[in-house]
């Protein structure tokens, strides 16, 4: 563990080289023992990652080794046996992954990774949310990078119905990154899910980190949704990633004329599968996961007869499993048909509100009508 720890702190995270290098010493420990003259003629290394070889010390491994132990951080390897085979596939695998949580069995779990801008549209969210949470309650798992906006609302329509989801982050678990979620990754463990890692404990979250990541988010799934892009968003190299890994890529489609469909749409036009409701998705995989996809749980209400009651206003809840905050929106609703502007916002923000209108919509409770308003269900 120890060398291939140093071995990637030498290569940084995504050399392209590192299977080369693995095939031609060995091992990590054998390139650590190698003379400089024979890395050098091996012709695998740059005069830069040389020099690195030079100055990188195995203390520097060893003290990363004892940080995880201190700080909870399991350490898993290349050479282990229960290394993700997708990662083994692709050109640059990481020689460590640094997790917390449970790791699943990516090659026997239908994984899906979501993707979008942070400054995600209100119906980007709304988009990401709801397609979350119908996957994860078919059986899917969600993966995704943790960043505020379109990964937030992707993670928590997962955690809405206790399902797990993946996080896959572009710094160290130690680093305080977007302390506003840190509630949301706590939740992810707690509920079975995993986060993971190729950066050391204390890694700040590097620009140049995030596209290096997301080949990680594309590898581990079998698919890679994209909500919403410009024609600069990183959700557009996550889904490069996945094509060049010979990966599916589902694009919701957005209007041509709107900058934040540009990216999204150009992916529609070079071959992407257009995504229009979650079945597409569903239907893609059902077959090669049958005992994981229950396609018909996905649209299923988890209320029953027992927890309802019939008014002749509303449905009164008792036992389904919403959130304070969705229960304070319900308690309001008062009328048929109603627009969210209409609410009290009840020390809620906007995002608050719509989290808990798009859970009362997935619960059964409420329905969307075109041009933002929404109706009670009547049973």
């Amino acid at each position: 563990m120890r060398y291939l720890i140093w071995l990637q702190l030498v290569l940084g995270a995504g050399n392209n080289k590192v299977k080369d290098i693995l095939e031609k010493f060995g091992n990590a420990k054998n390139i650590y023992k190698s003379n400089i003259k024979e890395l050098e003629t091996s012709g695998l290394f740059t005069k830069r990652i040389l020099k690195k070889i030079s100055e990188t010390k195995i203390f520097e491994a060893d003290k990363i080794i004892l940080k995880c132990k201190t700080s909870g951080i399991r350490v898993l390897t290349i050479e282990d046996n229960n290394y993700p085979e997708n990662l083994i596939n692709i050109p640059n695998p990481p020689l460590v992954l640094f997790y917390k949580g449970d790791l699943p069995d990516f090659s026997n779990e239908a994984c899906i990774c979501i993707v979008g801008p942070r400054d995600v549209s209100e119906y980007g969210k709304k988009a990401a949310f709801s397609l979350s949470a119908r996957l994860s309650r078919a059986g899917m798992i969600i993966i995704s990078g943790g960043a505020v906006g379109c990964d937030t609302y992707a993670h928590k329509g997962a955690l809405k119905y206790s399902n797990k989801t993946v996080l896959v982050m572009g710094c160290g678990h130690n680093y305080r990154y977007l302390p506003e979620n840190e509630k949301m990754r706590r939740l992810i463990i707690q509920k079975g899910g995993c986060i993971i890692s190729e950066y050391p404990p204390d890694t700040p979250p590097y620009g140049s980190n995030f596209p290096v990541r997301n080949r990680l988010m594309s590898s581990l799934s079998l698919g890679t949704v994209v909500i919403e892009a410009d024609s600069r968003s990183g959700a557009l190299i996550t889904a490069n990633h996945a094509l060049e890994q010979g990966k599916d890529v589902f694009v919701i489609p957005g209007s041509p004329g709107k900058p934040e469909y540009i990216g999204s749409n150009a992916l529609l036009r070079d071959g992407a599968i257009p995504l229009l409701e979650a079945t597409d998705i569903l239907n893609e995989y059902a077959s090669s996961f049958p005992d994981k996809i229950n396609i018909e749980r996905a649209y299923s209400q988890e209320n029953n007869d027992n927890s309802i009651e019939k008014n002749t206003k509303k449905k009164k809840i008792f036992d389904i499993p919403l959130s304070k905050e969705a229960k304070m929106i319900y308690n309001q609703l008062d009328k048929p048909q109603f627009y969210p502007d209409d609410l009290d916002k009840c020390n809620l923000d906007n995002d608050e509100i719509l989290s808990a209108l798009i859970e009362l919509e997935i619960s059964g409770v409420i329905r969307a009508l075109p041009g933002g308003k929404y109706a009670l269900v009547n049973d």
